[in-house]
């Protein structure tokens, strides 16, 4: 029988310290270890998606590219900064309608 409860334990411990890819890594571990149904026990335990959880097992299982948190171009469109607008999309410049 796998003890959820230890594993939620042993998660809640460490997750304010973690970020999207120090979870699945922190949980992939985890359900290994559990064994068999270990994998839907962790995402009981830790509310991560039974797919993280094993995308965080392939990344253990072959690890290449493990600076990288987010797969290539998924960050928000707001990483850059925000858009500057030109003055012909400001209006500045033009006639003031009355």
């Amino acid at each position: 029988m796998i003890d959820v409860d230890a594993i939620r334990q042993r998660f809640s411990a460490v997750a304010p310290f973690l970020d999207e890819r120090g979870r699945r890594v922190v949980a992939a571990p985890e359900a290994s270890a559990a064994g068999y149904g270990g994998i839907a026990a962790v995402s009981v335990a830790t509310g991560i998606a039974v797919s993280t959880i094993g995308r965080g097992l392939r990344e253990l299982s072959e690890p290449r590219g493990l600076d990288r948190v987010r797969r290539p171009h998924g960050s928000s469109p707001w990483a850059k900064g925000p858009r500057r607008w030109s003055q012909d999309e400001c209006g500045e410049g033009r006639d003031a309608v009355e």
